[in-house]
């Protein structure tokens, strides 16, 4: 494969395109609107939170455990990429920071000191399981309606073109 061959393939997953294939992938998964919502809250919950590339190995269990859809979890998790983890992690930390009315540090090498290590590593981690839990269920509940829509619509067409078939 070329060079602009791969540029184009990317350009197509990373574009309004690629996330309207996913989405068509997602809805058309052999489940119950209830599991693959489960599922993506699922991934995106872990794909969320710091896990550091371990998203979906922590997903398929929780998955596994809470009855979702083991392929909409893993789905769930790219959430968080190489494009995306930069500004989840600067979100969260700011989230974490607010909450904790903790003082924003200036950039120094000393930062990277053990004690303010644990500085930064809590108000991340609180600001993680904040955002985490309100993109979990934000996910969930929008996930299911584009499920539940895209089926019933479906559904809908194959009923009307059942009942005037010379159109």
């Amino acid at each position: 494969m070329n060079i602009e061959e791969e540029k184009m393939r990317a350009k197509r997953w990373f574009s309004l395109s690629g996330l309207k294939t996913l989405i068509k992938k997602l809805v058309r998964v052999d489940d119950s609107p209830k599991r693959i919502a489960r599922g993506v809250a699922i991934g995106v919950f872990w794909g969320i939170l710091p896990t550091f590339g371990f998203a979906i190995l922590f997903s398929l269990p929780t998955a596994v455990l809470f009855r979702a859809n083991k392929f909409s979890a893993i789905l769930g998790t790219f959430v968080a990429n190489p494009f995306t983890t930069p500004f989840i992690y600067a979100f969260e930390y700011k989230i974490g920071q607010l909450v904790l009315r903790a003082t924003p540090l200036p950039f120094s090498w000393s930062l990277f000191r053990l004690e303010n290590l644990l500085n930064l590593s809590r108000s991340l981690l609180v600001g993680s399981f904040l955002l985490a839990t309100g993109m979990t269920l934000l996910t969930y509940f929008l996930t299911f309606r584009i499920v539940l829509g895209y089926r019933r619509k479906k559904s809908l067409k194959a009923t009307s073109s059942k009942m005037a078939p010379g159109l």
